[in-house]
């Protein structure tokens, strides 16, 4: 039995390691629940959307400059904390290789060469009211911004629910 100290408050390397284990132990049959794979096909498109527009704003480059600062910023290593092993196992479940990038105290250790490496993010880290990126856009692009990360994360927070409930009932 999983406990809610390992899915939610444990470290980084402990919420690793319970999602690996549930992986393995409950990921087939996550799979085959009615409509499952559905939801995580559609989560997959929204989240790919929101890629499409954080690229289309250029925020990679801008947030990794930004985390790369004293004291980090939204990508920094404190931020890593913010997952949890339910997040991480949903990113198995969408086919990511969920693995720490890199091991030091400046940035998030899910940072990869080409941004996050997660598919399904933290709820933090779909908050964009960064005055880099509120600055630097117009109105209707941080609109567009904000519809395609309310969207991902509304679909994120039911599959998140569906697969909590499946995981404390075994």
């Amino acid at each position: 039995m999983v406990t809610m100290k390992e899915l939610y408050f444990s470290d980084v390397p402990e919420k690793l390691s319970c999602a690996r284990r549930l992986n393995e132990r409950h990921g087939p049959d996550l799979l085959t629940l009615p409509g499952m794979r559905e939801k995580l096909h559609n989560l997959e498109v929204l989240s790919q959307a929101l890629q499409r527009q954080m690229a289309g704003m250029a925020m990679f480059a801008l947030c990794k400059a930004c985390a790369e600062k004293v004291g980090g910023g939204c990508c920094s290593a404190y931020m890593a904390n913010e997952t949890d092993a339910l997040l991480l196992l949903l990113n198995m479940l969408l086919g990511v290789e969920v693995a720490s990038q890199r091991d030091d105290s400046f940035e998030c250790c899910y940072l990869g060469p080409q941004g996050c490496t997660l598919r399904v993010k933290p709820i933090f880290c779909l908050n964009y009211n960064c005055h880099h990126i509120l600055t630097g856009n117009t109105s209707a692009v941080v609109k567009n911004l904000e519809k395609a990360a309310s969207a991902v994360l509304l679909d994120q927070t039911a599959v998140e629910k569906i697969l909590l409930r499946h995981i404390l009932s075994r």
